[in-house]
């Protein structure tokens, strides 16, 4: 499972009837092919309306690309080059990037 880091800066911000939530989130150990899962109040959400990434980097530096998928709750990592999803067992603990959750 991936570390969520609500810390970096001021997560919360509230836009009418939604809040947005802007954190830090590092990649599992061991990703689990279809995606890694994320819920709602693993943000402190009732609901994800929108969660968008920044490029994951690592110190090499490489880029993975982080996409939501929605139906199913799961951050999936795709490999830019070749827009495949990362493979099963893979370890992405040294990838971060920050994003931003929208919802209530």
């Amino acid at each position: 499972m991936a570390t969520i880091d609500l810390t970096v800066v001021r997560p919360f911000d509230a836009a009418g009837v939604r809040r947005r939530v802007i954190g830090q989130y590092t990649g599992p150990a061991s990703y689990v092919a279809g995606g890694d899962a994320l819920l709602a109040n693993e943000l402190k959400l009732g609901t994800i309306e929108k969660l968008t990434f920044e490029n994951a980097i690592n110190v090499t530096p490489n880029n993975r690309l982080l996409t939501y998928d929605h139906t199913n709750e799961k951050v999936v990592w795709i490999i830019p080059d070749t827009g495949s999803e990362v493979a099963g067992a893979v370890d992405l603990s040294g990838f971060s990037a920050r994003f931003e959750a929208i919802g209530m």
